[in-house]
């Protein structure tokens, strides 16, 4: 959109704000805003935090599983008030999946209706804090693998679920927080999202390794144990050269994901069980390895 400049008695210049941006942005007359050049362009900025508005959906016909995409979708995206219509009884399953959502909750039900509000309202949590949360669970999730499958195997496939599920969660939480909440630096948000939804896929990768080894009891050789946890030092590297940024971290992630590539080609004489646990570690540092180059053009000047 254009905006015309208006040139003050002072030589100050002025330029209205879009009146929809206004009201999304909580802006009045007491408001700030910040103000950042970019080249050409300049970023104008508000700190406050933006209302999540309303949603309606109408899951009649849908299968139990859309339905959970449809809401984790309207979740992350910042929606705080959801109409859902649904001509069967899906109470028990709308309660099972708010139990995984941080913040929602059904308040209303009727005939064919059922209303789900935001009743904590968005967290004061500085965004990096809550991504530094999310970040550090996932490692414990890793190390927590390694210890079980490595040790006693004492998880089951019910607690397994109940972790990943938990981890999702957080991950959930922190797209919504990122959609929700402006962020002073816009390359730095947008990065954020995008590492926010890499380490849900490094999660499931995780959650798939240690599910192949409670399921098929692959094999536990020094070798492939080694393999783990040089994966898991990559992901922890990654965790370094984030809050850590130097060229010389970046190139100890990389020199980890070389190693555990070249290690994980010596391991072959194995059932294919164990063969897919070791496809999901190397998969894991290669994940890790592909989002240090977000890391990277974050801190490029």
């Amino acid at each position: 959109m254009k905006r015309k400049v208006i040139k003050q008695a002072n030589q100050a210049h002025t330029i209205t704000l879009p009146i929809d941006w206004v009201r999304k942005h909580n802006i009045d007359k007491d408001s700030e805003v910040d103000l950042k050049e970019d080249g050409k362009s300049l970023i104008i900025n508000s700190e406050n935090k933006i209302v999540g508005g309303k949603a309606k959906v109408d899951v009649n016909g849908f299968y139990r599983l859309n339905i959970y995409r449809h809401l984790n979708s309207l979740y992350a995206k910042g929606i705080d008030e959801i109409e859902i219509i649904s001509e069967e009884d899906i109470s028990s399953l709308l309660l099972k999946y708010l139990n995984q959502t941080l913040g929602y909750a059904l308040v209303e039900q009727k005939d064919d209706k059922y209303l789900i509000k935001d009743i904590g309202g968005q967290s004061d949590q500085d965004l990096d804090e809550i991504f530094k949360r999310v970040f550090q669970m996932i490692l414990l999730f890793y190390e927590s693998a390694i210890k079980d499958i490595f040790g006693e195997r004492k998880e089951t496939l019910d607690g397994l679920r109940a972790r990943d599920l938990e981890v999702n969660k957080f991950c959930l939480y922190l797209q919504r927080a990122i959609n929700k909440m402006s962020y002073p630096d816009a390359i730095k948000g947008r990065a954020l999202f995008t590492y926010s939804y890499e380490l849900e896929k490094i999660s499931d990768e995780i959650q798939r390794a240690w599910r192949v080894s409670i399921k098929q009891k692959t094999k536990r050789t020094e070798p492939i144990k080694k393999l783990t946890e040089n994966s898991l030092e990559g992901l922890g590297k990654l965790f370094e050269l984030y809050y850590q940024y130097s060229p010389k971290k970046i190139e100890e992630v990389y020199k980890i994901r070389e190693k555990v590539r070249a290690d994980s080609l010596k391991l072959t004489k194995f059932d294919g069980h164990t063969i897919r646990f070791i496809r999901h570690i190397v998969k894991i540092v290669e994940d890790a390895a592909d989002l240090s180059h977000l890391t990277l053009i974050i801190n490029e000047k």
